[in-house]
């Protein structure tokens, strides 16, 4: 069966972090086949290049006309996120020019289009379908039985410092390799992203009703089980253990039972992710409370590039390998091969 074309729509923001979900559609897609991303401020090229510095074909563009004749979507994203998640400022204009070219809208924001009297009306009029990823999740009810324990892969959690920091682009990373070198793995979405990218195992937690929480989680552990029997299972994270404003890191480690954990951190980063206020935590700090939480080890360590040079990166690596002696790893310039060495360890001795 033939992927949507989807064209991404991230404008003004594909540059910075709330263009994440475009980011993530950029990097890896099973659901659609991204043919374009459109950010009106940013000069035409390769959208994959833009961000990671390799060709991938996807045409980066900041005109929808012109998107919309050379590249012949189907689908529309809103590839960006915003504080309270409502539609940033001038994309509810994009959503009405995508409706009038019979484009099926998909959104991953906490303001639902598919409520808006506004949208609604111009999809009819054009037979389009407007998708709330978010309100898929909304009622999802499942309640936390235990039955967890008798689920057999080994489940690496993924924590950050921040939010917006690169946790579920390094799960799929750690899957993709895996799976390369022969073994079994899944990655438990835990975002909208990660629905829009494909992965078939996961839910949204901050569109969830917090008594369900872990038994979403706990629920999509075992589907995967069922389903799979994969060997590894590599839970997105979300937020940070110590992120006052993005809770999720708690419930994931809790819930999820796991094995170890694999932290990422943007070395550079001055503050929280949109909150100059706040100055990002220890990363050894958060390592030492993902320990008490689960009394499992640190597995290795992610580091986000973000306003680093190749002497940054290779001077931060030196310190968080001595600091925490794990591998360690920039994912996007190095791969993942020594993280994945470490996992692999963890299977001597299982059957």
């Amino acid at each position: 069966m033939a992927k949507m074309r989807a064209l991404v729509y991230a404008d003004r923001l594909y540059s910075c972090a709330d263009g994440k979900t475009a980011h993530g559609l950029v990097r890896f897609s099973k659901k659609f086949k991204i043919v374009s991303v459109i950010d009106s401020t940013l000069p035409v090229g390769d959208a994959a290049e833009f961000l990671d510095g390799q060709k991938k074909g996807i045409p980066l563009l900041n005109n929808l006309d012109d998107a919309f004749s050379s590249t012949h979507p189907d689908t529309f994203i809103i590839g960006a996120v915003s504080e309270g998640g409502v539609l940033p400022e001038g994309y509810d204009k994009a959503v009405d020019w995508a409706l009038s070219k019979g484009l099926n809208v998909i959104s991953g924001l906490h303001q639902f289009l598919s409520d808006d009297p506004r949208f609604i009306k111009h999809a009819a009029e054009h037979q389009c379908t407007i998708t709330d990823v978010r309100k898929i999740f909304r009622d999802h009810k499942r309640f936390y039985t235990g039955e967890i324990a008798q689920v057999p892969s080994i489940r690496i959690a993924l924590i950050g410092t921040d939010s917006a920091i690169g946790k579920r682009t390094l799960a799929v990373l750690l899957v993709e390799e895996l799976q390369k070198r022969g073994r079994t793995a899944d990655m438990i979405f835990t975002g909208q992203t990660g629905w829009l990218q494909g992965w078939p195992h996961g839910v949204v937690l901050d569109a969830m009703i917090n008594d369900f929480v872990s038994g979403g989680i706990e629920g999509v552990i075992l589907d995967s089980w069922n389903d799979l029997h994969p060997e590894f299972m590599i839970i997105e994270g979300q937020g940070s253990l110590v992120h006052p404003f993005f809770p999720g890191g708690f419930e994931i480690l809790a819930a999820g039972q796991v094995q170890g954990f694999i932290l990422v951190d943007a070395p550079k980063r001055p503050h929280l992710d949109g909150f100059p206020g706040y100055p990002m935590p220890d990363p050894k700090r958060v390592v030492r409370i993902a320990e008490m939480l689960t009394e499992k080890r640190l597995i290795g360590v992610g580091i986000n590039h973000e306003q680093m040079n190749t002497t940054d990166i290779t001077c931060a690596k030196t310190i968080y390998q001595k600091m925490f002696k794990v591998p360690v790893s920039e994912p996007l310039s190095e791969g993942v091969g020594g993280l994945v060495d470490a996992l692999e360890t963890m299977t001597h001795g299982k059957k």
